[in-house]
């Protein structure tokens, strides 16, 4: 489908007083591994008019947009063609750029958690579920697509933010807000999308996607999960080709042989996972998300092995003069 005919609507709300219904660009940045979304929004040098949420106008001619906008302020993004507009980026302002063109920095709800109150607690059940409740506050929805048992856990002096960064530093688990109010929690191939969209590549892909088949890697592997125990002994699980290339997972301590069997699995199945790789280019619609699908349609090939559906893990959109509404779906393992 082609968009190059309908017109680009925006709508970018900034606390309690602005409105902006105009810019020079928009880059909204979502993925299930960076812990926090960014929007990036740029004001053309010559900007001076915004609209209050009455829709009254503003000048800002002579006047300080630190007047209007302060870092920490709530900000919504919304847009679409032809005025069916909808939100797709809420957060905070994190920074306001002191030379024009103006540039706004935001991050979405990971932004509270940076500046949530630091705890101090010990989590002797070891289950991440009891993990995140400890510090994550309450007005969030957590849900975690599998049973995840870390080992007894100490918190101190941490922000919720500190505790998830450690989390996936050390396990390889994926943190992300679908939505301002909703925690998705897990191992990259174990979340399980919602939402599928359709790309077929003689319809609604851009030209230009950087995308390459990658087989499913055979190649001999083996895995080794090792977990430290209370008489400083290592209690640890292999899994794989006893002769393929062997790797050492160091996970938490404490943990059973169960436990370690499980985390050993998930690692090999990373390990072997193939399909499209890179980015499927598209435009404003369909309004993907990371963690949705993609069931992708390549006619060129009348065997069909590239078609599938794929998870997308990142959504890179840029709305500017030069692309219009572009979306870059960064593609990773196939699931059907």
């Amino acid at each position: 489908m082609n968009y190059l005919y309908h017109n680009i609507d925006l709508k970018i709300s900034i606390g309690k007083q602005v409105r902006f219904n105009v810019c020079e660009s928009i880059q909204i940045k979502k993925s299930v591994e960076t812990l926090t979304n960014t929007a990036t929004i740029v004001l053309p040098r010559e900007f001076r008019n915004a609209v209050s949420p009455s829709g009254k106008n503003i000048e800002l001619a002579g006047k300080s947009i630190l007047d209007f906008i302060t870092k920490g302020d709530p900000i919504k993004i919304a847009f679409g063609y032809d005025q069916d507009l909808e939100v797709e980026f809420i957060g905070y302002v994190t920074n306001i750029g002191a030379e024009a063109p103006l540039q706004i920095e935001c991050e979405d709800e990971m932004y509270k958690l940076k500046k949530a109150d630091k705890v101090t607690k010990t989590i002797s059940s070891g289950k991440l579920e009891d993990i995140l409740k400890a510090v994550i506050p309450e007005q969030y929805e957590i849900i975690c697509n599998e049973s995840y048992h870390i080992g007894k856990w100490i918190i101190q002096k941490a922000t919720p933010y500190e505790v998830l960064a450690e989390l996936q530093e050390k396990v390889g688990l994926r943190f992300y807000f679908m939505d301002a109010k909703t925690l998705y929690v897990g191992m990259m191939t174990d979340f399980k999308p919602d939402a599928v969209h359709e790309f077929n590549f003689s319809k609604n892909v851009r030209r230009g996607s950087d995308l390459k088949f990658v087989i499913n890697d055979e190649t001999p592997k083996q895995i080794i999960v090792e977990s430290m125990q209370k008489n400083g002994q290592k209690l640890t699980y292999t899994t794989g080709d006893p002769n393929g290339e062997s790797k050492t997972k160091v996970v938490f301590p404490n943990l059973t042989q169960a436990d370690l069997k499980k985390w050993g699995d998930a690692f090999l199945k990373q390990e072997k996972i193939g399909g499209l790789k890179g980015t499927l280019d598209s435009w404003c619609l369909p309004r993907t998300n990371p963690g949705d699908s993609a069931q992708i349609t390549r006619p060129i090939y009348n065997d069909k092995h590239q078609d599938g559906t794929y998870f997308i893990k990142a959504v890179t959109i840029d709305i500017n003069k030069d692309v219009g509404i572009k979306r870059a779906n960064e593609l990773s393992h196939k699931l059907i």
